[in-house]
């Protein structure tokens, strides 16, 4: 049956398409009264402003268009020495020819009395090095989102989180109108504001704001610009929305915004306990959810956090608030601010299966945790940006978090041998309590010359940041044979207080030699303090105060680092070119207070860099970089006290590490033709370290792992992506094959033996997507293989796989009835046993709009519906393997109402 009505709706889309207009002409030059050659001649789609096809005339000055779909069209005529001519066609079934004879074009220089001129903009341009998206070209349905327009995009991918790529790297910020919108936070942005207020989606890549915390020698971040028509600059506009299912789930939310002239003001607020706002990434590094983050340290010392995102993991719940505002003072002033407030709490139960594979033998551990995470944050971002004179600009920035948190965890883990007989039983139960806060502040003047392109920069930043914790951590072990090795209970107070500052201060000078070649020089001095006091106290008594000295103490790292940079810049028209290095001095002090002992290091390191771009037209573009960077150890791997807030996993720094050094290649191309709308992207990416910091890993005779990072040579990495997107039949029907694999070689030690983990993933992605007026339909098939090899154990070298399909189909009925679904199957194989499980999730929505300009929304939605969702995922890491299983939220439906609204009380704009 579906085959059938797949069968079905190709026909209807091929057989529109089977008759076809014919388009031909004389073109003649007025003055000379002869046939005009090289006059270029359009047809435009009227709908959608998409360029069909295009030709130019011979020395006869005839032309004739390649056949065209019936529909309507707008030929435009054009020569650089004459004046635009267009012409509108309207196709018609009984009229397939249309032949406009002589055509003569008027000079420019000739007097009109009124002119209206038409312009067309591909659906996929550069402008220099800036790739843009003609946000109009590309359908959505009504009332979408700027996320559901994303999503359209070649080349850019949304996850389920809302995290952005672009050609497989991650976007790191979002912009609109080239400000952060409510500090940020891209999904603010994303998935409140509409699709048809967009005008273009530019991306771009610009040298990095945080130059002092940067690990490269050429630091960029990847920027996405939303850019705003005119018409949503003007007045207020927003939405609110409420959905239920009147027993336990809800969702709900308020946008507004308000523009006039330079003038912007808007206001959000969120509250939900379902997966649909909770927990994405830009929540995590705007809301202040610090336990989300890895906190790490970059190569100059300077902290910077990661994420590992935890997104539909257990069940959420979450509150926030904000505003932003920004506005013109004067000509010359431009000032700006904006505040959030986020209230959050997330309750998970997780199970893990863990497989060790040593030289002789094999065991295995099972393992349940509880957890209760409760987060509070505000955070504050006050900018303002001055034009002194005509050369000069002074901008400055503070941001301010305030971030307190609570959890309780509980964990009961059984190690069992490989007859699947248990050896012993751990059960861990913590509480921790904390509070905190990070302070930064730029500033930065940039004073230009009159002399074109001669630049100086001067920059000065701080950071100073503090996290206190207070916990409790009680551990209980039983084993279940004779042996003189066992673990002691502990109950325990910890008490942990981290303080970092830090200072950067940089100028740079670029000084054009001619108009291609442009040389820059900089110069940075760092200074960064972070220290890390801990202690613990037994339970004596019933009271907390005998103080465990081997848990117990007080580091403080100190660095200096100077740095001085040349690099080479030569640009034309069609190739920028860049090389150049970055030198630095880097002095070490590892200070422990509490044993009286001082570790000083001082290295140094040439950090080159180069860039090639070259642009063989306007619509395809390659990009080959080779970086290098180097990144310190944390204070956490350097401090040389164990941890031991897991009996099982004891972790030991090591203050002798050295800072890593990475060599890294990308190669990135990107190719659209405007005419067939094909799209095609690919890149390959090689990364290579030396010193880089590993675990080496004991594991005792009662399977207890004890770790401590250690330096190694010869890690490597490589990768890469393809992917295509083929449109057929007026993009009616759009075919997009992707692929993206990954091979990495890295180094640990297992006991003492050196063991290395060769670790292959591969991904191969099929979409099919129908595309018409009313009607909406896809379906993509996705298969991934992946297989590490260890050097030490042969046998935990299990291949395994997952695959999935999904599709979705959005049908506009009549009486403004919109149905919606979208499936989702996932099979895994090849795991251990208990998680090799598949499942459907399907979800399903069906609704209505109201009023004369359908900005009233009424829906029924439903999630889950088969009552099967599931989270499922492998790590592996040198000689373990990890099958991980967490609860989430499963079937529920909801009512939900949605109000949006425009000072110009007009009809969202409907691209279905």
């Amino acid at each position: 049956m579906k085959r059938n009505i797949l069968y079905f709706l190709l026909f209807i889309s091929i057989s529109s398409f089977a008759q076809k207009l014919t388009i031909s002409g004389n073109i003649q030059d007025t003055t000379a009264k002869t046939p005009l050659s090289n006059a270029i001649i359009m047809a435009i789609k009227l709908m959608d402003s998409t360029l069909v096809d295009f030709t130019r005339t011979d020395k006869t000055g005839n032309f004739k268009l390649r056949p065209i779909p019936i529909d309507t069209y707008q030929v435009v005529i054009t020569h650089p020495k004459f004046s635009d001519m267009g012409y509108f066609i309207f196709g018609d079934k009984k009229n397939l020819d249309y032949d406009f004879g002589k055509i003569i074009l008027l000079p420019k220089n000739v007097s009109l009395d009124e002119v209206t001129i038409f312009a067309f903009k591909d659906p996929i341009y550069y402008k220099g090095d800036t790739l843009i998206y003609t946000a109009d070209s590309f359908k959505t349905k009504a009332n979408a989102t700027v996320e559901d327009l994303l999503k359209k995009l070649p080349g850019l991918k949304v996850d389920k989180d809302g995290k952005i790529t672009s050609q497989g790297k991650a976007v790191d910020k979002v912009l609109v109108d080239g400000d952060e919108f409510f500090g940020g936070d891209p999904t603010i942005a994303t998935k409140n504001l509409n699709a048809s207020s967009i005008e273009s989606v530019q991306v771009y890549e610009k040298k990095s704001d945080d130059v002092a915390n940067s690990s490269t020698g050429e630091e960029t971040q990847k920027i996405l610009n939303l850019k705003l028509k005119d018409d949503a600059k003007k007045g207020y506009f927003g939405k609110i929305s409420g959905a239920s299912d009147f027993q336990k789930f809800y969702e709900g939310e308020v946008l507004t915004n308000y523009f006039k002239k330079k003038l912007k003001v808007s206001v959000f607020g969120l509250a939900s306990n379902t997966p649909n706002s909770s927990f994405d990434w830009g929540d995590v590094y705007k809301y202040g959810l610090n336990n989300e983050f890895n906190q790490s340290e970059n190569e100059d010392g300077g902290m910077y956090m990661s994420f590992s995102n935890n997104e539909g993991q257990g069940i959420p719940q979450t509150i926030k608030t904000g505003f932003y505002y920004s506005d013109r003072l004067s000509k010359n002033t431009k000032l700006y601010i904006n505040y959030t407030y986020n209230n959050s709490e997330i309750v998970s139960k997780k199970t893990q299966n863990s497989q060790y594979f040593l030289t002789d033998t094999s065991y295995t551990s099972n393992n349940i945790t509880q957890a209760n995470q409760k987060n509070e944050a505000h955070a504050i971002n006050f900018g303002i940006e001055q034009r002194i004179d005509s050369l000069t600009d002074f901008f400055f920035n503070t941001k301010i978090k305030l971030l307190n948190n609570n959890s309780t965890s509980s964990d009961e883990t059984d190690f069992l041998t490989s007859d699947n007989l248990k050896t012993r039983n751990t059960n861990i139960y913590s509480t921790s309590k904390g509070y905190g806060y990070d302070v930064t502040n730029n500033l930065k003047l940039l004073k230009r010359f009159k002399k074109k392109d001669r630049l100086l920069t001067l920059n000065y930043n701080n950071t100073l940041s503090k996290n206190n914790t207070d916990g409790v951590l009680k551990t209980d072990n039983y084993s279940y044979k004779d042996s003189i090795d066992f673990l002691l209970s502990v109950n325990q107070k910890k008490a942990s207080e981290n303080n970092n500052q830090s200072h950067f201060g940089g100028v740079s000078f670029i000084e054009p030699i001619t108009k291609k070649i442009k040389i820059e020089a900089s110069y940075d001095f760092m200074y960064y303090n972070s220290k890390q006091d801990k202690k613990a106290f037994n339970n004596i008594g019933g009271e907390y105060n005998e103080l465990d000295s081997s848990l117990t103490n007080n580091f403080i790292n100190v660095k200096l680092i100077n740095r001085a940079g040349l690099k080479f810049i030569y640009e034309v028209k069609k190739m920028r070119f860049t090389i150049g290095t970055k030198a630095r001095n880097v002095f070490v002090n590892n200070n422990n207070i509490f044993t009286n002992q001082q570790i000083t290091q001082n290295f140094n390191n040439i950090l080159p860099f180069s860039t090639i771009r070259y642009k063989f037209s306007e619509n395809k573009v390659i990009d080959l970089k080779y970086t290098t960077s180097s990144q310190n150890p944390t204070i956490s791997q350097l401090q040389p006290v164990f941890d031991n807030s897991n009996p099982n996993f004891i972790n030991i720094g090591n203050p002798n590490l050295l800072p890593t050094f990475t060599h890294g290649v990308n190669l990135n191309f990107n190719s659209w033709k405007a005419i067939s709308g094909k799209y095609t992207w690919l890149g390959i990416n090689y990364n290579y370290t030396n010193n880089d910091i590993i675990n080496s890993t004991a594991f005792d005779t009662i399977g207890r792992t004890i770790s401590q990072a250690v330096n190694v040579n010869g890690n490597y990495n490589v990768g890469g992506y393809f992917g295509t997107s083929l449109p057929f039949f007026s993009k009616k029907l759009e075919i997009g094959p992707n692929f993206n694999g990954s091979y990495s070689s890295n180094k640990s030690f297992v006991n003492n033996l050196e063991n290395i983990t060769q670790d292959l993933r591969s991904t191969i992605t099929l979409d099919v997507r129908l595309n018409f007026d009313k009607f909406n339909a896809g379906v993509s098939g996705y298969y991934s293989y992946n297989s590490a090899y260890s050097t030490l154990n042969s046998t935990s070298s299990t291949p395994y796989s997952s695959q999935g399909l999904s599709g979705e189909i959005s049908a506009k009925l009549p009486k403004n009835f919109l149905l919606e679904s979208d499936a989702n199957y996932t099979i895994n194989s090849k795991r251990s046993n208990g998680y090799n499980v598949n499942f459907l999730v399907w979800n399903a929505s069906f609704s209505k709009t109201f009023f004369k300009n359908e900005n009233f929304i009424l829906g029924f939605y439903a999630y889950d519906i088969l009552n099967q969702n599931i989270s499922i995922d492998r790590d592996i890491s040198s000689n373990v393997i990890t099958d991980i299983k967490t609860n989430i939220i499963s079937r529920y439906f909801l009512l939900k109402a949605t109000f949006k609204f425009n000072s110009n009380k007009t009809k969202e704009e409907d691209d279905f």
